[in-house]
Order: C-alpha cells, then structure tokens, then sequence
C-alpha cells in the first residue's frame, strides 16, 4: 500500500512564525497555489481514497488535490494538529521568552505534562491511530492521500523510523510537501520520501522554516 502524507498548504501565521495548533487558520493565496502544485503532483496517480484532519487547512489542500480525483474526503479528527493550548497564536520566540522552561521540557520529554498542552506522545498515539485504521480499511495494491499537519505527520515519521520523539526537528515537514510510506503484509512500514517538494519548486513556490521545523535551543 503507497501512503502518501500531504502537510497543508502554508498559511499567514506559517509565514509570520506563528505557532498555530488547533486554531482553525485558512490557508493564504499561497497556501492554495501549493495545493494547487500537489494537485499537479498527483494528477496522473490513480488514488483510491483521502483522508484529512478536521482543520480548514488540511481540507481546503485536500479538496484542491481531490479535484483531479472526485472522491469522498474522510475527515478524521486524530490527524488535527497538536493542541498547543495557550501557545497557539504567539511566535516561537515569545514562547521562549515566556514559557522556555515549559517548552524545553515539553519538548525533551515526550509525555511532559504541561497543563493545557498535549504531550507529543498522545499526538503520536491518535495519528497512528489514525495511520493503522486507514491501512485496515483498504487493499494492499491502493493508494491512499493523507493531509495533516506538521507536528503530526512528524510524529508518524518518528514512529516508523523508530527513533524518539524529542528528535522530531533533525528534518523537515514543509508546507505541501509530500512523505511517501509503503505498508506491506506483516506490519511492515517503508519510508520511501521524505518532504518531497519538487513539485512546489517546480512552479517556482517557496518553502518556509515554520515554528514546527525550528530547533529549540
């Protein structure tokens, strides 16, 4: 089974560094235009099904994509953004400057427990949740689309590659970018990409370092 993991398109916040968890943003021109370029990108792959989270974002680059598909978009709350609770909105630096002691730690510790924050290690449990209850429900010859969100799909890479969630930032989960899983029998997970965005410089779209990609010092 070819699973292919679509981060949202980019929106204002994104390109202002602001940290936006479950605040439900619209993407910004831009954001569509990317969308736009993953919709080129799979114009001509036959794709059986797609899943979105529940946020504006990730359905609005779903149905851009789906265009060229005209499928049913299943929309499944376990693949939202992380909760970020009283971070959402402000910009990385502000959160260092008030709350660093609360983000080294949330960020070293994948079951930290920071009031109104979800831990990263419940976001990994939902969105491979999330993950096995797709592959369930389809055929091993199918390809299935899923548009979720940085820090989510981050979380999904570090459980297939097995390595720990604190290492979430050593690589990049762009905005439209695409990350291709090959499931086999067995429970067998392959990375076959990571972060391609080919088809984004390809149209001459930028790509930005979001609060979701820096490394927290």
């Amino acid at each position: 089974m070819d699973l292919y993991l679509v981060r949202h398109g980019t929106t204002l916040w994104n390109k202002e560094g602001i940290w936006q968890g479950q605040r439900d943003i619209e993407l910004d021109n831009e954001g569509i235009s990317q969308a736009q370029a993953a919709a080129e990108r799979f114009k001509k792959v036959e794709i059986n099904d797609i899943y979105c989270s529940g946020l504006k974002r990730a359905i609005k680059t779903a149905e851009i994509i789906n265009n060229y598909h005209h499928l049913t978009i299943k929309k499944d709350p376990d693949l939202n953004e992380c909760n970020i609770g009283h971070w959402d909105g402000k910009k990385l630096e502000d959160i260092l400057q008030n709350y660093k002691d609360e983000l080294e730690y949330w960020h070293r510790d994948p079951w930290a427990l920071v009031e109104g924050i979800e831990a990263l290690g419940d976001v990994q449990n939902r969105a491979v949740r999330a993950l096995k209850r797709i592959i369930k429900q389809h055929e091993l010859s199918q390809r299935i689309l899923v548009v979720a969100h940085g820090l989510a799909i981050r979380t999904i890479i570090c459980w297939i590659l097995n390595i720990p969630l604190n290492e979430h930032t050593t690589f990049r989960i762009d905005n439209a970018s695409v990350s291709h899983i090959i499931y086999e029998s067995n429970h067998k997970y392959t990375l076959a990409s990571l972060n391609e965005t080919w088809h984004l410089e390809y149209y001459g779209l930028k790509t930005y370092v979001t609060p979701e990609e820096k490394e927290i010092d």
